[in-house]
This record gives structure tokens, sequence and C-alpha cells, in this order.
């Protein structure tokens, strides 16, 4: 689990109070891991969280080009790609990874229909490039799967704007044994100590 992800992971412990697995493998699913499941026993939400961050603005994506993201990490579709040989890419080949996404869902107990699938970047531009996209709100919408010909609805999250204040909101002044937390911690106290003097 990377800083970004460690990062995404408290927030869905935290602020949603879900228990969570990370860097979960996919079984048969040829190097594929999903890096977030959460789950909310309460509100009996599910979560499949995939977590692409850069902090370069000019690298932030458009929605338009995270499309062929969603379809490799959240249906199991797999990259256009040509082999030396024709015909021996997974591409080349049709394969899909969707049935094996599923597989690593129902083995941890989630329901496969009743997954909500979450994307997080530190912010999605608009298609014109002009400015940021996704915000201090969660941005949701059906996205239309050209790989299993069905709509999926994805809640897309910015790390900058949304899960970061969430996140400082929820610490508070806790002493965390979590590492994550606690260099969030001191950068707060930092701020609230530093801006009185």
């Amino acid at each position: 689990m990377n800083t970004a992800e460690h990062i995404v992971e408290s927030y869905f412990r935290l602020c949603r109070k879900c228990f969570t697995i990370v860097d979960l493998k996919v079984p048969r699913g040829n190097n594929r891991q999903l890096d977030i499941l959460a789950h909310n026993v309460k509100e009996q939400q599910q979560y499949h969280i995939e977590v692409g961050v850069t902090h370069r603005q000019n690298w932030c994506p458009t929605v338009e080009e995270l499309k062929p993201q969603f379809e490799k990490k959240f249906f199991g579709a797999c990259p256009e790609r040509k082999g030396k040989v024709e015909g021996t890419t997974d591409f080349e080949k049709g394969k899909s990874y969707f049935t094996q996404i599923e597989g690593a869902y129902t083995d941890v107990g989630f329901s496969p229909s009743d997954v909500k699938r979450v994307w997080v970047c530190w912010i999605v531009k608009k298609n014109d490039g002009d400015r940021s996209y996704v915000g201090d709100k969660p941005y949701v919408f059906d996205f239309h799967s050209k790989h299993l010909e069905k709509n999926f609805e994805i809640e897309i999250l910015s790390l900058r704007d949304f899960i970061l204040p969430k996140l400082d909101d929820a610490i508070g002044t806790a002493n965390y044994d979590d590492e994550i937390l606690r260099t969030l911690g001191f950068v707060k106290q930092r701020e609230l100590q530093t801006s009185k003097d």
C-alpha cells in the first residue's frame, strides 16, 4: 500500500466508519489486485476503491482520460496491447478479468451487485482543461462500460479537496498509532499552534 492509498484507507476507516482490506490479490487475475475494499457494516455499504494520484496539476486527468482505467481496474478489461507475435496478449485474446474481480468480492463476503466503485485522484480537470472538475464534494456519475455493455455508478473523490480536508476535520487532537494519521495530526497541530503566534 502506497502513501496515497494509506491516506484513502484511513479516510474510509475513520470518516466513513468502514472495515478495510488493502492490496487484495485477484485470484487468477494475471497480476491484478484491488487497492482497497471497504465495508460499512451499519449502513451495509460495500466499496471497491482504486487510487490514482499525482499532485502535479498538469498531469491530472479528465473524466474521459480516466475511462480506460475504470474499464481495467473495476471491470477487468485488458489494455490494448499488441504482442511481438500476433494473438499473444490478453487484449488480442479477448480476455476479461471481470469474473475474477467479482470472485474476489465474493471471497470476502461482498455481494458483487452491491459494490460501489470509487476512484480517488488528486483532482479531475474539466474536459476543456480549465480548472478542477471534482472538488469538495463527491462526483457521482453513470459510467457505461463498453467492455461489459452495462452502466455502473462510479464515485470520484478528490484527495486534495475532499479526502484530506475530511480527514483533517476528523483527526482532532487524538494521538494515533497509525503513521499517516499521526503525521496528519502533527501537521494540523503545527498549523493551529503557529497560526496563534
